[in-house]
């Protein structure tokens, strides 16, 4: 999974470089590509936790929780014009 990771990441910069105008759409079908596989992510933790008795769907709703807020607040920093 890391390694696909880092090859998406570096297809992004390679199209940020090449064909600038196109990186808003390789952002978009990442979106469209990432949200299924979270979903799909966080459906298999929460088997494996009814099963095993774990708390790792509850710690990974937390980490995006955590990132939300995190994503939040450097929007509004940025939408202030960095004051």
């Amino acid at each position: 999974m890391n390694i696909a990771l880092f090859l998406w990441g570096l297809i992004l910069v390679t199209i940020s470089l090449l064909y600038p105008e196109y990186t808003r759409y390789y952002l978009y079908l990442s979106i469209i590509v990432i949200i299924p596989t979270a979903i799909i992510s966080l459906i298999k933790q929460r088997k494996e936790d009814k099963l095993n008795g774990t708390k790792e769907f509850q710690s990974s709703i937390y980490r995006m929780l955590f990132l939300v807020v995190i994503l939040g607040v450097f929007f509004f920093i940025t939408k202030m014009n960095y004051i």
